[in-house]
């Protein structure tokens, strides 16, 4: 009986703008019924000092503003996944920016991005609405650093992430072995690591070792290994390579904290950086609703719980059999957990502090 209470509820929200707007992210550039009522968003080029921006504007006057921070891709702003998302949040009311960040473009994970995103937080246009930051797996590192800082801080009403992480250690050990404990506990759980996202952060990284043969040669196996063919000989790599294979084909849980503290310098710099556990979290007074799902083969869920228990206000949302970023496929309660998800995005939008409600 309950849960066909809870059927006819989601059917009747499915009428309701949250809902049409889940459905449009689900269809990409494909037909919805969002699509069908509402006029099409316009892009334009946007001055964002340090690097190039796009602006999506709502065919109805605006009702909120929000960065949305590309991840790790080639393409950027214009990436292929990002562009029909920035439309969907320009179609129910957002003015939305995304700049380009130099490091992502590289295929390059670096805290430097920080600034490019600092600097389209303050780039926003001072129009009438709440305004907000937006961030996807890796780009919520970027993003949080960002918002650490005080003058840009005081321009956001709102954060929100999809898939984000708190401690890179813990990242790399699920990347690396599967293994990742939940808050306080001390015994190991195994979820089953995407094996591409693991050699696409080893390609990610490449970039920053000291010995341009070690460059490449990383490059290559990344490569090879991603393609599920044989990569160059060990005997032609450098120590600093080495360091880096050893870390990604480690198997032992317990063994990643040396494994790390192996690797170059340059690299445990990069990670540091960038890792969020060690930042002022604590400080930051900006709502933030995290979003996540608790079969997430990138990121595991508890990096999400982990920085809703370091931020002073969030909202959290895990979302069952939600596959890190993409909602196509999600069971019953996977889909009303994203639909709860939406439901604050858009009270956010409307000037609800969400993170007020519990």
């Amino acid at each position: 009986m309950r849960r066909a209470v809870l059927a006819l509820s989601l059917l009747a929200a499915c009428a309701h703008e949250p809902a049409r707007f889940l459905a449009d992210v689900e269809a990409g550039p494909g037909p919805s019924a969002l699509k069908e009522t509402t006029p099409p968003p316009t892009r334009e080029p946007f001055a964002v000092p340090g690097t190039e921006a796009d602006l999506y504007r709502p065919g109805t006057p605006a009702r909120a503003r929000i960065v949305l921070v590309p991840g790790l891709s080639e393409a950027g702003r214009r990436d292929a996944r990002l562009v029909p998302f920035a439309e969907s949040l320009a179609r129910i009311g957002f003015l939305v920016v995304v700049p380009d960040l130099p490091a992502a473009r590289r295929l390059s994970a670096d805290a430097s991005d920080a600034e490019a995103v600092a600097a389209a937080v303050l780039a926003l246009p001072d129009t009438p609405g709440p305004a907000g930051l937006a961030a996807i797996s890796y780009a919520a590192g970027p993003a949080f650093l960002a918002a650490l800082r005080p003058d840009v801080a005081a321009r956001l009403d709102v954060i929100a992430t999809l898939g984000a992480y708190h401690d890179t250690e813990a990242m790399l050990t699920f990347l690396v072995t599967g293994a990742y404990r939940a808050p306080g506990a001390t015994a190991w759980r195994f979820g089953t690591p995407r094996p591409e996202a693991l050699w696409l952060f080893v390609l990610a990284n490449a970039a920053a070792l000291p010995d341009a043969r070690d460059v490449a040669w990383l490059r290559r196996t990344a490569e090879a290994r991603l393609a599920r063919r044989e990569g160059p000989p060990i005997a032609e790599a450098g120590a600093a390579a080495r360091a880096v294979l050893a870390l990604a084909e480690e198997r032992d849980p317990d063994a990643v904290p040396g494994r790390i503290a192996a690797l170059p310098e340059v690299l445990r710099t990069t990670l540091a950086r960038l890792n969020l556990a060690d930042s002022a979290l604590g400080g930051l007074d900006v709502c933030a609703i995290l979003v996540h799902g608790t079969r997430d083969p990138v990121i595991p869920w508890t990096e999400s719980l982990r920085l809703a228990r370091a931020l002073p206000r969030a909202r959290l949302h895990l979302v069952p059999d939600l596959d890190h970023v993409d909602p196509r496929g999600l069971s019953f309660s996977g889909r009303l957990a994203l639909l709860q998800a939406a439901e604050d995005l858009l009270a956010a939008r409307d000037g609800a502090d969400v993170c007020a409600a519990g």
